[in-house]
Parts: structure tokens; C-alpha cells; sequence
């Protein structure tokens, strides 16, 4: 696999997840953020409001380019033929 698509995908899914965690964080912890009440249960909620966007992100990205690289793959031995 090439790396610069690889760290592209994964500097895209960061900027997703920063966007989209943050959003679920505020909207779903607020009172907890702005009182700034921590316990163990909210600061995994938290980071699961960013970890999930993020893997969803990835997955989709890397799904996406799996199944254009089948597609150019199958182009070029149709093409061959």
C-alpha cells in the first residue's frame, strides 16, 4: 500500500473525528464538560465519541479505495484480454 494514501486517509479520518467527537461531546456531556465533572465513566464515553467517528471514517475511506483498486484491476485484465 502507499504510505502518503495511507497518512491521507488517516489525517482525513483525525479531521472528521475532531469535528464529529467534539459535537457528540457537547451535545451528549455537557453538563458534565462545562462543570467540569470527570469521572472515569464520562471520559470514556468522551473518547469514544472521537474513536468511533474515527474508525468509521477510516474503514470507509479504505473500503472506498479497496474497491477502486478491484475496479482498475479488473479494467486493465479486461483490457488485456
Amino acid at each position: 500500500m502507499n504510505w502518503q494514501l495511507f497518512l491521507y486517509c488517516g489525517r482525513r479520518s483525525v479531521k472528521v473525528a475532531l469535528v464529529v467527537g467534539t459535537l457528540l461531546s457537547l451535545v451528549n456531556q455537557t453538563g458534565a464538560i462545562f462543570k467540569l465533572a470527570f469521572d472515569t465513566g464520562i471520559v470514556v464515553r468522551i473518547l469514544a465519541n472521537y474513536l468511533i467517528p474515527f474508525s468509521v471514517s477510516t474503514y470507509s475511506r479504505m473500503a472506498i479505495m479497496n474497491e477502486q483498486v478491484m475496479l482498475a484491476e479488473n479494467d486493465t485484465k479486461e483490457g488485456n484480454s
